[in-house]
């Protein structure tokens, strides 16, 4: 079924690339040779042999210098390409909103996995905030193809007998259907007390009166910035071109001048104060010092006691269904009584993993965080409906899957006409080494 077709070409991650990205550029590397192009686009050396180092990190016996390898990336990356230059050519738009969107996802998606923005930073070599910046453009790529691609599939669909049709074609290598957990949600958000953000506010302008005074930038970055991964070089963020920043931070830096400091700004990760130390025609050197939010302990423990106080009233899952329409704060699973799906537990953070496991059929788990961004989080509660044993898919038990994995197999299947189309129709070249 072409599987790793549909991981390259439809649903390739952020992360995918993120990563890769990240890695090159710890690493060193440079922009060596052009290998290819597309319509006005290069593709570099650099850029195929990143995306072959973030596969070494999933599978060891991959090697560097594998010639088909190298060949077959390079040909996804065209195929890439070409899907975001027909849409510019279509006028396709991406807002700075939806960029923004994208990215408060794709932070949250790697604090929870990595556990912390710290570690978030460790592992891409950069803070936060430049990643959001050095990030925008591929984020928007990403974007452009997204649309696009809904644009020409979204209308597909597949009939019952397309969906027999396929089961009976592949019945035999279907994978298994993984044990799972039907599991419904109640989320409950820690409120962010207004006079703690002017508590912050006020250590902000302390600092920045200081600075004003006669005080080290540098000094007081080191010493008061929460953003650890610049604060030991004195909140250096370096070059920032016009378009990749903060819009926040970008819109103020942009009006200071060479050696200001600014009033602290308000941005999803906290307060910010910025120094202008350099500017010319579209780019900006600045420097920061960032003053985080969080709730307080009281903050929390409130939120925690109201959702202890649920589980009490629940004694089936029609009562956990109806306090999840009353009470949750999780907009996108409230309407449906905090239903969440049948997930495999490898899907699962790992406390509530653990607090799944820890229970059976019928039973609410213990209360336990729910990460939602940045700086703020929610606590959670989680009723398990059922376990549902390993085992092989079947048209009876299984057939939402199996419609879902019959519509994906013809969208590979149109997919893959359409490159064919845009290749014929559209410029790219490899360049000959």
């Amino acid at each position: 079924m072409e599987n790793k077709k549909i991981i390259l070409l439809i649903v390739l991650s952020l992360t995918f690339t993120f990563f890769a990205t990240a890695q090159m550029l710890k690493k060193g590397d440079t922009v060596d040779r052009i290998v290819a192009i597309v319509g006005d686009e290069p593709i570099t050396d650099s850029e195929v042999k990143g995306r072959i180092v973030f596969m070494m990190q999933q599978n060891p016996s991959i090697k560097l210098d594998d010639k088909v390898l190298y060949k077959n990336v390079l040909s996804n990356i065209i195929d890439e390409k070409l899907v975001v230059a027909k849409a510019k050519l279509d006028s396709i738009e991406v807002t700075d909103d939806e960029i923004d969107q994208r990215w408060q996802m794709f932070l949250e998606q790697s604090i929870a996995q990595l556990g912390s923005e710290q570690r978030v930073e460790q592992v891409y070599g950069m803070s936060i905030p430049k990643m959001k910046n050095e990030f925008r453009d591929e984020i928007r790529n990403k974007l452009l193809s997204s649309k696009i691609i809904d644009k020409e599939f979204a209308q597909l669909s597949v009939s019952n007998k397309d969906v027999e049709d396929f089961y009976n074609q592949f019945k035999d290598s279907l994978q298994e259907v993984p044990e799972t957990y039907s599991l419904y949600r109640i989320t409950k958000k820690v409120s962010l007390k207004l006079q703690k953000q002017e508590e912050v506010y006020k250590l902000a302008m302390k600092v920045r009166d200081s600075i004003i005074a006669g005080g080290s930038f540098k000094d007081f970055a080191q010493r008061y910035s929460d953003d650890a991964s610049t604060a030991k070089d004195g909140g250096d963020l370096g070059w920032i071109q016009k378009g990749k920043f903060l819009p926040e931070l970008e819109k103020a830096g942009f009006n200071l001048m060479v050696g200001e400091v600014s009033l602290p700004i308000l941005t999803p990760l906290g307060f910010h104060i910025l120094k202008l130390r350099d500017k010319k025609n579209d780019q900006i050197l600045i420097s920061h010092i960032l003053f985080k939010l969080g709730q307080s302990e009281q903050d929390k423990e409130i939120a925690k006691r109201f959702l202890d106080s649920l589980k009490k009233d629940v004694h089936s899952l029609d009562d956990f269904k109806r306090l999840a329409k009353k009470y949750s704060d999780d907009d996108e699973t409230k309407g449906f009584g905090g239903y969440i799906g049948n997930l495999p537990l490898d899907a699962l953070a790992y406390q509530v993993r653990d607090a799944i496991t820890k229970i059976s059929d019928g039973q609410v788990t213990e209360t336990i965080p729910f990460n939602t961004d940045a700086n703020n989080f929610s606590y959670q509660i989680l009723f398990r409906e059922k376990l549902i044993p390993k085992h092989k898919p079947s048209l009876k038990d299984d057939f939402a899957l199996l419609q879902q994995q019959a519509t994906q197999y013809k969208r590979v299947s149109k997919y893959n006409e359409w490159i064919a189309k845009l290749r014929k129709e559209m410029y790219w070249e490899i360049i000959p080494q």
